[in-house]
């Protein structure tokens, strides 16, 4: 299952009528104040979805790793 991120353009708050349908047709995973992130099985559905709500965008979901930050020695050899 792919995730997928719907972000919201319109002036807030997120309309109940759109969250619904997303709901409907997907499983969500997780809510923010201008975003929700969804599972899907078909990238097909997602689009279909995509085009009944003028006011989002849909992008895959991301992952950005985070840098190691932990110190280490290197050696010189020469």
């Amino acid at each position: 299952m792919a995730r997928y991120v719907f972000a919201f353009t319109g002036p807030l708050p997120l309309p109940a009528d759109d969250l619904r349908l997303i709901e409907q047709q997907t499983r969500l995973v997780d809510t923010s104040r201008r975003a929700v992130l969804v599972e899907a099985d078909a990238e097909q559905q997602i689009q279909r979805l995509a085009q009944q709500l003028p006011n989002w965008t849909v992008s895959t979901e991301h992952f950005m790793p985070v840098p190691g930050t932990q110190q280490t020695i290197q050696e010189n050899l020469t």
